[in-house]
């Protein structure tokens, strides 16, 4: 299998996860010998791309929002897949928040009503995301990632407008993504629109310019 990916997808850190419930069911090889430890993903930002068909600055905010609160829920260990909930504050069809909790239940294991069910009492899934009309920051796309064990939460704030990309670059990536949207481009544009498109996910996924003003963690308290 060769996906061929943009080369700089590489350069984001993957996220790794402990997943108890493929573990359990023996996913991984060498398992059930009772050593009481979990296997673990290791998804990369190339698994979300395979997930939305895209990417794009939104899937690159996705996965770095992720990256941020779990890192922060997790310290000093590996996150648990399906012990993290998700609050998105949101509809589900305003904006781009529908398909940016997509990446989060691919990251988290937390999915919505339809998701699973779980064994008995463990591994849930089902109904650890969220969507609330509260909006903690009006300024900001706002995200709650919260641990099932502990109650720790951290409250994301994602400000795309305030990424940084040169002013005549985004004209021109809005006049060609206009003409490609309506097959209208001709090669030499599709190519240049498709660089200034990359050029932009790059800069917020691997050089992360100017990323603490436009993308925030936060404790939440109670």
């Amino acid at each position: 299998m060769n996906d061929a990916f943009q080369d700089f997808f590489l350069g984001a850190d993957a996220i790794e996860l402990k997943e108890p419930l493929a573990e359990a069911l023996g996913a991984f090889a060498g398992t059930g010998k009772g050593t009481g430890d979990s296997g673990t993903f290791s998804y990369t930002f190339a698994d979300v791309v395979k997930m939305a068909g895209h990417a794009c600055p939104t899937m690159a905010g996705s996965y770095l929002c992720c990256q941020a609160a779990l890192r922060a829920l997790y310290p000093q260990a590996t996150p648990v897949r399906g012990e993290i909930a998700v609050t998105v504050f949101g509809d589900p069809d305003e904006g781009t928040y529908g398909v940016m909790s997509q990446a989060f239940t691919l990251l988290t294991g937390a999915a919505p009503a339809t998701g699973f069910k779980g064994l008995g009492p463990l591994f849930k899934r089902k109904d650890l995301l969220a969507f609330s009309r509260e909006k903690p920051d009006p300024q900001s796309m706002c995200f709650e990632f919260r641990r099932v064990d502990t109650g720790k939460a951290v409250l994301v704030k994602f400000s795309p407008r305030q990424i940084p990309f040169p002013a005549e670059k985004a004209k021109r990536m809005g006049e060609l993504m206009e003409k490609v949207t309506w097959d209208a481009a001709r090669s030499e544009e599709r190519t240049e629109f498709q660089a200034l498109w990359m050029e932009k996910v790059r800069a917020m996924l691997v050089e992360k310019k100017g990323i603490d003003s436009w993308l925030a963690v936060q404790e939440r308290i109670g």
